[in-house]
C-alpha cells in the first residue's frame, strides 16, 4: 500500500518498524520519529547513538497519530500486517508506504525478502547508490563467514536454530523461509526444519530432536549469561538428544534479531557462525 505521490527525497521520515529504522541508519539517514526506541536499542542495537534524539511516537502496535502529526513528516513508513487499518489516517498526515513484512511466496526466505525491501526503501529515500554498497557489504560478510565454516570442515552440516521461549523443552525453530534459513543457505549449511511456514518459525520440542542425528543445535538464549547452557539442557530428554551427546550444541546470546534488515543479517550471520564453530569444536557441556 502506498500513496499515489511520494516525495523524491524525503527529509522528515517517520518509521513504524525496526526494520526501517535500521535501514535508514544503514543509508546514513535519521528519522524524525520512530516506534519503541528502547526496544530498538535492546533488540537491534545498530547505530544506537543516531537515534538518541529521535522522537518516540508510540509502539509498533499502537503508534500515536497525534505524535506523528506534530512532527510534520514528509513520509511515513510501516508494514501492512500492523498498520493497514491506519493507512487512511496516516495519509491525511503525510504520504505513506506500507510494505509486506513477509514474502507472499513462502518459498522466498526472509533474508532475500528483507534485502528486496531494503533495495526499494533505498530508492524511495533517494539513496539507491548507498543501498547497493550496503547490499554488497552484506554479501561480502556472508561470504567471509561461509569461508570460515568451510575452513573448519563444517560445510554442508545440518543445523537447527532454536529460540528459547522460557518453556520446558519447547522452542521456536526457525524454518527454511526465515532470516536464519536464508543465512544458513548462504553459509552453505542445511537448516532443519527444511520446510517453510507462514511466519518462518514453528514450535518444536526437545523430543523432536531425538530423531535428528548428525545435527548441530544453536540455541538463542532468552536469559543473560548467568544461566549457562548446561542449565538449559538439564532435562531428562536433552540427555539423549544426539546433538548434545555429540557435544554439538551451542548457545547464542539473547537479543539477536531474526526479523531485521541488512545489518541485522550481518550480525545474525556472525553469531550463527561463531556458535557453529563452537558447536563444531564440541564445546557443549558434558553429560553427567
Amino acid at each position: 500500500m502506498r500513496s499515489a505521490v511520494l516525495p523524491d527525497h524525503p527529509k522528515r521520515i517517520v518509521v513504524l518498524e525496526f526494520l526501517f529504522a535500521e535501514s535508514l541508519a544503514a543509508l546514513d539517514l535519521t528519522p524524525v520519529g520512530m516506534v519503541d526506541p528502547d526496544r530498538y536499542r535492546e533488540w537491534i542495537g545498530y547505530d544506537n547513538p543516531r537515534f538518541s534524539q529521535v522522537v518516540d511516537i508510540g509502539t509498533r502496535q499502537q503508534p500515536s497519530l497525534e505524535a506523528i502529526a506534530r512532527l510534520k513528516p514528509d513520509l511515513i513508513v510501516g508494514v501492512t500486517f500492523r498498520h493497514a487499518a491506519l493507512f487512511d489516517a496516516f495519509e491525511r498526515i503525510a504520504p505513506t508506504v506500507l510494505f509486506n513484512f513477509n514474502a507472499t511466496d513462502h518459498h522466498v526466505n526472509q533474508l532475500d525478502h528483507a534485502l528486496k525491501l531494503f533495495d526499494t526503501f533505498a530508492i524511495i529515500t533517494g539513496r539507491a547508490a548507498a543501498g547497493k554498497k550496503v547490499e554488497q557489504n552484506v554479501q561480502t560478510a556472508l561470504a567471509s563467514d561461509r569461508a570460515r565454516l568451510v575452513a573448519a570442515g563444517l560445510a554442508g552440516k545440518r543445523l537447527a536454530v532454536l529460540q528459547e521461549l522460557g518453556l520446558q523443552d519447547m522452542y521456536w525453530a526457525y524454518a527454511s523461509n526465515s532470516m536464519a534459513g536464508g543465512i544458513a543457505l548462504k553459509l552453505g549449511l542445511s537448516l532443519w526444519p527444511n520446510w517453510p511456514t507462514k511466519e518462518g518459525t514453528t514450535f518444536v520440542s526437545s523430543e523432536d530432536l531425538l530423531k535428528q542425528s548428525d545435527m548441530h543445535v544453536l540455541m538463542i538464549s532468552a536469559t543473560g549469561p548467568e544461566v549457562g547452557l548446561a542449565q538449559k539442557l538439564n532435562s531428562p530428554i536433552w540427555r539423549y538428544v544426539p546433538a548434545r551427546r555429540a557435544g554439538h550444541v551451542a548457545l547464542v546470546a539473547r537479543n539477536i534479531w531474526g526479523f531485521g534488515g541488512p545489518m541485522s543479517a550481518i550480525k545474525l550471520s556472525h553469531q550463527l557462525t561463531e556458535a557453529m564453530l563452537a558447536a563444531g569444536r564440541g564445546d557443549a557441556p558434558s553429560i553427567r
